[in-house]
């Protein structure tokens, strides 16, 4: 418990450290929150203009297409705030910070994660919460007991895919010297899942249930919850959280292990 109390309070001093820098440099925090949502703005108003000029989109309509893009960009936008300091993993360790972090008392993992703090990302991730509420209403789908417990299920576990594939991508800096190629290829990749996945060929479609399982951070869920899904996506989707979760905990743990300081 005490360990537990200990983690809490370093993360909520992380978050204070973050928060300031943040009102340190307005104009950059002010620029930052813009150029994320134009980003996924642009990316939204690209698939709904190509569901606008065939009238659907692989059988989903419009709002379907609202409800499986603010599904992705919530879990998105959440990650950004919170657990992009994974990204900053292929610096510390060409650079040699990742020695700091070995000699405190502190996991690695969490000194990692707290290295970069994007708090601007709140802000869309409320942006995004309101899209959806607008999609739930419009395909009136009730906000039923067995509905919110499945949205608490995306969220939690949409987070813990999306950050453990991210870990298992830039862990491989640990190897490569490039690793952060792969990291980005991984991460560009994840556009596929803010389309319905039935749209590609089998292989892709497999590709991102079970290598890189992002059509269970959008579009699984949001065939599910509009009604368009098999029942077992649910426990579908549990399966592959902890599939995903000991898969990144594992290659996490490996590499921190082999870690080569430069120098040394």
């Amino acid at each position: 418990m005490k360990r537990l109390i200990f983690y809490l309070k370093l993360i909520c001093e992380y978050m204070r450290l973050g928060i300031i820098k943040m009102t340190q440099y307005p104009v950059d925090t002010i620029i930052m929150f813009i150029s994320m949502l134009l980003r996924e703005i642009m990316g939204l108003i690209g698939i709904l203009a190509i569901s606008g000029i065939i009238g659907e989109l692989g059988g989903w309509g419009i709002y379907e297409i609202v409800l499986l893009f603010s599904m992705c960009a919530i879990i998105e936008s959440f990650g950004m705030a919170f657990f992009d300091g994974i990204w900053s993993l292929d610096i510390g360790v060409r650079k040699g910070r990742m020695d700091a972090y070995y000699v405190r008392p502190v996991s690695i993992f969490v000194q990692v994660l707290g290295s970069v703090q994007h708090y601007q990302a709140i802000i869309s991730f409320f942006v995004y919460i309101g899209m959806l509420v607008l999609a739930i209403n419009k395909l009136n789908i009730s906000f039923s007991v067995g509905n919110i417990f499945f949205l608490v299920e995306f969220f939690v576990c949409g987070t813990i895919i999306n950050t453990g594939i991210y870990t298992i991508s830039n862990s491989l800096n640990f190897w490569i010297i490039q690793g952060e190629s792969i990291a980005e290829l991984v991460h560009t990749c994840r556009d596929f899942a803010k389309y319905p996945l039935h749209l590609f060929p089998t292989t892709i479609k497999r590709v991102f249930t079970f290598v890189l399982p992002f059509g269970f951070v959008g579009y699984y869920p949001a065939a599910f919850f509009s009604g368009k899904g098999s029942a077992s996506i649910p426990v579908s989707m549990f399966i592959i959280t902890i599939l995903v979760a000991s898969v990144a905990f594992f290659v996490w743990k490996r590499g921190v292990k082999v870690y080569g300081s430069t120098g040394n």
